[in-house]
């Protein structure tokens, strides 16, 4: 079969391998959405009677959706198995052969499997897992299979998971070979392990973007960055792993566009893509029971084995709930859209409980996946931050609000009040130091004409006193001769 090509066609290819080239760049992946049921320790009755009563063993089901997955391949034959994206962890793990799984990989179906000697076992915060690292062929993010090295999990003591393993997308890995972004970086396919999510609220779909900046968060004009915060990753770790921290210095509670109360502090902020909820540490909530209170809304305990003690917000009136802000060093972030709340029915009554929950023993924070619906999220490790972009100016505040001008102005009346002062006391100093030079100079010049005029009057006493000396030792002719007549006489 003979190929001819003409320009047409040549100018074709091109485009082409242009369209390739860009997406090698930068990959878009769907994100499947995986819910999750938890049992929450909730007394029914009391609940719609007396909120504050304490909680008894009944039992309801919250639906937390969701949490973000990806599929994946795996081995010659291709076993397809759904992954969690999980910044929280740094190990890619599926489920194999002993495991209660209904979805695993088999080792024995694929003729590119090799087990390592390297055992598996892992901790999370609701469980372990343990088994045997394996090398074998995948396919995620690309048209090709390439070799990745993930463990297979012959145990796992998760409770209430709906999924078929997890891939951990840490900050840092104590061995890349772990880190399946840089593995794939490793076949040239990608020029960079940055990655961001992004939710698409017109079609409802979370898209997963690898291997380069988004556009979103290139600013080409000024305009564009009051859409954009960021805020610089601190070195925190959690079970020897660094994960994507950075300084949270504020929580708020805001109504409409209003922040209505607002606890100021400084703790490690988690961003977590595995979490469910958004959490704080309990010491905070005898701040803010008067604000919730006013929103209609209450706290309420909530058991569960897997953290223990925390309490949820829960409200009556749908068209009253809060909001919240999240405070950066640079940024406020408002949250507060329709993925921030589980509609739950209680005795033919309706309750809207905040993913927004208050842990004991825990002093960090935890941004789950209630965020991430709001923002477009971008993990950038090699320029150590997180950004995030929200095209809504209402969303994403620079410094202070607004009522925050007063404090402005007076600390430009400190900083121009102390510019005077520095440069008065400046020009002072010079102006002494010029003074005294010219005082000096003049001085010197004083001193030494009164010196020249001495010399002078020294010299002349001195010709004087010489001339006389001679005209005293001439013989009286020879005075006479030169017309002096010097008579002297003396009365005694």
């Amino acid at each position: 079969m003979s190929l001819n090509l003409n320009k047409k066609n040549v100018l074709f290819l091109l485009i082409i391998l242009n369209i390739l080239s860009y997406t090698i760049c930068i990959i878009k992946v769907p994100v499947k959405l995986v819910s999750t049921k938890f049992n929450k320790i909730i007394n029914k009755k009391t609940l719609n009677n007396d909120p504050s009563t304490a909680m008894s063993t009944s039992l309801i089901d919250i639906l937390d959706i969701c949490l973000f997955a990806v599929d994946i391949t795996f081995g010659s034959k291709n076993q397809y198995l759904t992954v969690l994206l999980d910044t929280g962890s740094d190990i890619l793990w599926v489920p194999g052969p002993g495991s209660s799984n209904k979805n695993i990989y088999n080792p024995s179906n694929s003729a590119t499997s090799k087990r390592s000697t390297e055992r598996l076992n892992y901790d999370y915060a609701i469980g372990t897992i343990t088994g045997y690292y394996y090398t074998d062929q995948i396919n995620f993010l690309l048209w090709d299979n390439y070799y990745a090295y993930f463990g297979v999990a012959s145990s796992v003591n998760l409770d209430l998971y709906n999924f078929d393993g997890i891939m951990g997308l840490g900050r840092k890995y104590t061995n890349s070979k772990y880190s399946i972004l840089n593995t794939i970086k490793n076949t040239g396919k990608i020029t960079s392990t940055v990655f961001s999510l992004k939710y698409d609220e017109n079609i409802n779909k979370m898209f997963f973007f690898v291997g380069e900046q988004h556009e979103d968060f290139s600013i080409k004009n000024l305009e564009k960055s009051k859409f954009i915060a960021s805020c610089p990753l601190i070195k925190s770790s959690f079970f020897g792993t660094d994960l994507w921290v950075c300084n949270i210095v504020s929580l708020g509670i805001k109504k409409d566009d209003i922040i209505i109360k607002k606890i100021t502090f400084n703790i490690e902020g988690l961003f977590d893509t595995g979490s469910n909820n958004i959490v704080f540490p309990s010491k905070y909530i005898s701040q803010l029971k008067q604000t919730i209170t006013s929103f209609d809304c209450f706290l309420y305990e909530e058991g569960n084995k897997q953290v223990g003690s925390q309490k949820a917000i829960y409200c009556r009136n749908e068209n009253n709930l809060p909001k919240i802000t999240i405070g950066l060093k640079k940024h406020k972030l408002t949250i507060g859209k329709k993925n921030f709340y589980d509609k739950i029915q209680i005795n033919n009554q309706f309750y809207y409980r905040l993913r927004f929950l208050f842990e004991e023993d825990t002093d960090l924070c935890i941004i789950g996946q209630s965020f991430y619906f709001e923002y477009h999220t971008l993990f950038d490790d090699s320029n150590g931050v997180l950004k995030f972009y929200n095209e809504d100016d209402s969303k994403i505040i620079f410094h202070e609000e607004k009522n925050s001008g007063i404090a402005i102005w007076v600390t430009v009346l400190i900083i121009v009040g102390g510019a005077i002062i520095v440069g008065t006391t400046v020009f002072f100093i010079v102006y002494c130091c010029f003074c005294r030079k010219k005082e000096k100079k003049i001085l010197e010049k004083e001193l030494l004409e009164m010196a020249s005029i001495t010399k002078m009057e020294d010299q002349d006493e001195q010709n004087i006193e010489n001339n006389f000396n001679q005209i005293m030792n001439l013989k009286p002719k020879e005075k006479e001769k030169k017309g002096f007549n010097i008579n002297a006489n003396y009365n005694i």
